[in-house]
C-alpha cells in the first residue's frame, strides 16, 4: 500500500525533562535534515507544515509563515505538474495541501476555494475528506470539519473491512481522532470522549505490537503534525490523542482522569510539553512550572498561568540558565514590579531568539506598566481591549486608582474580546451556561452561572460582549451582554 503524508490536528513535543534543551528541537533538527536529504514531494512538503507547526508553539510565528509559504509554493508546482501530466488524483491531492498551507497561513479564502475544488476532483477518498476537515478546522468551521470527517471515517471502514490491514486501521484511527476533535470544537462532547476511547485502546492493542516493537528498538520518540510512515504516524497519533482526551476530561473539571492521561503522555515521553504545562496547571507547582518551561519556555497559555500561580506565590525563585529558567524569573520580576531586573533577563533572551511573539509581548506589557487605557481616557461607549488594557484596569481596581469620573466611563463601556470559558454548566436544550473563563490569559468570572442562547464548546475562542464591574486579585468581574461566534 502506498502511505501518504497523513495530517494529524496540531496542539503541540524530546526525551528527558532533566535537560534544558527546549523539547521540539529535535524535530526541528529532524525536519531540516528530511528537508536536506529528501527531494520528494511529500517529505519536502511535510518538513515544511512540521516546521512550522513546531516554530508556531515557540511562537515564532515569523518563523513559522516562512515555512508554511514554502509549504505553500511546493503544493502549487505539484498542482501545475499533475496537471499537466493530467493525473487528477494527484491534483486533488496537491489543491488539498496548497489549501491546508493557505488555512495556515490566514489565506482564509482561497484556502476555502482550494479545498472545495479539491474536494470535487476526488469526493470518495478517505484521505482528502481528511484534509478538507483538517482545513476546515483551521478555518474555524468545525460544523464543516466534523462533516467531512465523519465522510473520511465511512470511507476507511469501508476500506477496512474489504481489505484488512494495519496501515489502513492506522489510517482509520487518524480519521477516527479528527472526527473527535471536531466534535468537541461543537460541543458533542460525550461522542467525540467515546472516540477517543476507542482510538486510544485500538494503538495500545496487541494490533500495534509489531509498531511498537519498531519504535522499542529505533527508540523513536518525535511526534509531528504531518507524519509520514507507520512508526511517527503511530507515536504522533497516540499522544494527541491522549492529550485530547486529557483535555476534555480537563475542560469537565475532571481533573484526576485528566491528570492520568497526561502522565500516560509522558511515560512515553517525559518533556511533552502541553502535558507538562497541564500537570503545572493542575498541581500549581512550581517544580512542573520549571519543567513546562524548560520544555517550550515561549508557550503564551504556559505563561499566562504562571502568572495566576505568582499571584500567590511571592517568594518563588527560578534558579539555573536555561531558557526557560530565564523566562520564569522576568515573570517573578514583573510580578514584583522589578522592572529593571525584568528588562535585563529579556534583553538576554532576546538576543538569541529574535523576533519571538511571547518576548515580544512582554517587552509591550513593561514598557506599558498600568497605563490609564485609552477608552478610558477619550471617553468611548465601546471598545476592543488588549490583555495589557484589562491588566492596567485590574491594577487600577486593586490600588483603588480609579477616579468616580473613570468608574462612571467605566460603566458605559460595551467592551468586546475573543473569551475562552472554562467547563460548561448543566443546562436547558439550546442553552450554554458559563461562569468564568479568560481573556487573552486574563482570568475573569460573572457574578453568578450565566446562560446563553445557542450551543457554545468550552476552551473555545468566542466573542464576548461584556462590562466590567470589577475586579480581585488577578481577575475581572464581568458582566455578559452578548455571546457569539468568532469569526
Amino acid at each position: 500500500m502506498k502511505r501518504l503524508l497523513i495530517v494529524i490536528a496540531f496542539i503541540a513535543m524530546p526525551a528527558f525533562a532533566q535537560t534544558t534543551r527546549i523539547a521540539s528541537d529535535f524535530e526541528i533538527a529532524q525536519m531540516q535534515q528530511q528537508l536536506a536529504r529528501s527531494h520528494d514531494f511529500l517529505s519536502q512538503l511535510s518538513g515544511h507544515l512540521n516546521l512550522g507547526d513546531a516554530r508556531l508553539a515557540r511562537s515564532e510565528s515569523a518563523l513559522a509563515r516562512r515555512e508554511y509559504a514554502q509549504a505553500y509554493e511546493l503544493a502549487s508546482n505539484e498542482r501545475l505538474d499533475a496537471r499537466r501530466a493530467s493525473d487528477l488524483a494527484r491534483y486533488a491531492t496537491a489543491t488539498s495541501y496548497a489549501a491546508l498551507a493557505e488555512a495556515k497561513l490566514g489565506h482564509d479564502a482561497n484556502a476555502f476555494a482550494l479545498s472545495e475544488e479539491a474536494i470535487r476532483y476526488e469526493s470518495g477518498d478517505a484521505k482528502t475528506w481528511n484534509l478538507y476537515a483538517g482545513t476546515m478546522s483551521l478555518l474555524r468551521k468545525p460544523a464543516k470539519a466534523a462533516s467531512a470527517s465523519r465522510n473520511a471515517v465511512a470511507l476507511a471502514r469501508r476500506d477496512q473491512a474489504q481489505s484488512p490491514g494495519l496501515d489502513k486501521r492506522l489510517d482509520l484511527a487518524v480519521y477516527e481522532y479528527a472526527l473527535a476533535s471536531a466534535l468537541n470544537e461543537t460541543g458533542q462532547t460525550r461522542e467525540a470522549e467515546q472516540l477517543l476511547i476507542e482510538v486510544t485502546s485500538s494503538l495500545l492493542s496487541p494490533e500495534f505490537d509489531f509498531v511498537r516493537a519498531r519504535i522499542k528498538h529505533l527508540e523513536a520518540f518525535e511526534s509531528y503534525s504531518a507524519p509520514r510512515g507507520q512508526t511517527a504516524s503511530y507515536i504522533s497519533l497516540l499522544n494527541r490523542s491522549q492529550l485530547r482526551l486529557a483535555s476534555l476530561y480537563e475542560s469537565r473539571g475532571d481533573a484526576a482522569r485528566a491528570r492520568k492521561q497526561y502522565e500516560n503522555v509522558l511515560a512515553a515521553r517525559s518533556d511533552d510539553p502541553t502535558a507538562l504545562a497541564a500537570l503545572a496547571r493542575l498541581s500549581q507547582s512550581g517544580e512542573h512550572f520549571a519543567e513546562a518551561f524548560d520544555a517550550n519556555p515561549f508557550s503564551l497559555p504556559l505563561m499566562r498561568d504562571y502568572q495566576r500561580y505568582l499571584a500567590t506565590h511571592r517568594a518563588e525563585q527560578a534558579d539555573g540558565d536555561s531558557s526557560g529558567a530565564r523566562m520564569r524569573r522576568v515573570l517573578i520580576a514583573m510580578n514584583r514590579g522589578e522592572s529593571n531586573a525584568a528588562r535585563t533577563t529579556l534583553d538576554q533572551l532576546d538576543r538569541q531568539y529574535p523576533d519571538n511573539d511571547t518576548l515580544r509581548t512582554l517587552r509591550a506589557e513593561l514598557d506599558k506598566p498600568n497605563e490609564t487605557p485609552a477608552f478610558l481616557r477619550l471617553g468611548a461607549t465601546t471598545a476592543t481591549p488588549s490583555a495589557s488594557d484589562l491588566r492596567s484596569i485590574i491594577a487600577m481596581f486593586n490600588d483603588n486608582r480609579l477616579t468616580p469620573e473613570q468608574r462612571a466611563a467605566l460603566d458605559k463601556i460595551a467592551m468586546t474580546s475573543l473569551a475562552q470559558f472554562d467547563e460548561r454548566k448543566e443546562a436547558p436544550a439550546h442553552q450554554t451556561i458559563f461562569e468564568s473563563g479568560e481573556i487573552d490569559g486574563v482570568r475573569f468570572r460573572f457574578s453568578e452561572p450565566m446562560a446563553f442562547n445557542g450551543d457554545f464548546a468550552a476552551h473555545a475562542q468566542l466573542k464576548l460582549t461584556y462590562r466590567i464591574l470589577g475586579a480581585s486579585n488577578d481577575e475581572l468581574l464581568l458582566e455578559p451582554i452578548q455571546l457569539e461566534a468568532a469569526r
